[in-house]
């Protein structure tokens, strides 16, 4: 949602997980309009709809939705929404647009900030781990469909470059740090939303791969990590801390991943194995370097 957002020149919006939050923050700011989750846990949707609507009725409300259903659309647009928009493949974009639509631009100041009312994200999902990071990443880039692509750590975040199926040359993505709160928190749910890449190479997706190889990142404490995608195989490499010496060191490494050996880290990530499993040979081949 966020690199959708900037894609069409917005600023990234302000995630809450509840409505009660959003209308304390709205008590003190002003923004150009309100995505509202109708999913969100424990109320209905069109009741959280008419609380916006009771202290805010000129605000703008895009309504997110995963059910499938036209009678949750019609009975949303009939209390007064501007747009009803199911989580489905390519949302964020669709998102994006009709936001971009209905803020209307300041020639003298920038854009009104969006907020997102969303599902409420647990905690652990919010940790800067690799896992989360990488998780998000790899969903973000599931959705939009992208090919052969290289992921760099850097400061403040991660730069990626990858290949959209709808375009011919590739294109730089940036996944910053400070952007990480509202990226876990609209990719958290909505699996519907995620497109399967069918391959031998990675057979349900870059999440799934990404979610798995960010675990083993941080089980050894990685730093300055990179991962690039080639015909048959992933290589990933970086620096990890290991004991040396009465003292922590940090050692190069180097895995190179084929499919099978990618086959065997997913199905271990889907087994919930303990976190130190035992390696097949040939897996997470590391060259240390003087």
């Amino acid at each position: 949602m966020v690199q959708a957002f900037a894609s069409h020149g917005l600023p990234s919006p302000t995630q809450f997980e509840t409505v009660d939050a959003a209308i304390a923050w709205l008590e003190m700011h002003s923004c150009g309009v309100c995505l509202l989750d109708y999913d969100l846990p424990d109320v209905d949707g069109l009741r959280n709809l008419a609380r916006l609507h009771q202290r805010q009725p000129d605000l703008p409300v895009i309504m997110l939705s995963g059910a499938a259903s036209e009678g949750v659309a019609i009975a949303a647009f009939r209390a007064g929404v501007r747009d009803y928009i199911p989580k489905q493949p390519g949302f964020a974009t669709t998102v994006a647009q009709q936001v971009r639509h209905l803020i209307r631009v300041d020639s003298t100041g920038p854009l009104p900030q969006p907020i997102v009312v969303g599902p409420e994200v647990s905690d652990q999902l919010r940790l800067p781990t690799y896992q989360n990071r990488l998780r998000v990443i790899g969903r973000e880039l599931d959705v939009g469909d992208y090919r052969a692509v290289s992921i760099w750590e850097v400061g403040g975040g991660f730069l990626v470059r990858g290949t959209s199926a709808n375009r011919r040359s590739p294109e730089a993505l940036e996944f910053l740090d400070r952007d990480f709160p509202q990226l876990v928190a609209v990719t958290a749910r909505g699996d519907g939303e995620r497109r399967q890449r069918p391959g031998a190479l990675l057979p349900t997706g870059y999440e799934d791969l990404l979610r798995a190889v960010g675990r083993r990142l941080d089980d050894q404490f990685s730093e300055a990590v990179a991962l690039s995608e080639l015909c048959e195989s992933v290589l990933v490499w970086g620096m990890a801390k290991v004991d040396a010496a009465e003292h922590v060191a940090p050692i190069p490494f180097e895995w190179v991943l084929d499919a099978s050996d990618i086959s065997f880290i997913l199905d271990e990530a889907y087994r919930r194995r303990s976190e130190k499993p035992a390696s097949p040979p040939g897996l997470l081949r590391r060259l240390a370097r003087n």
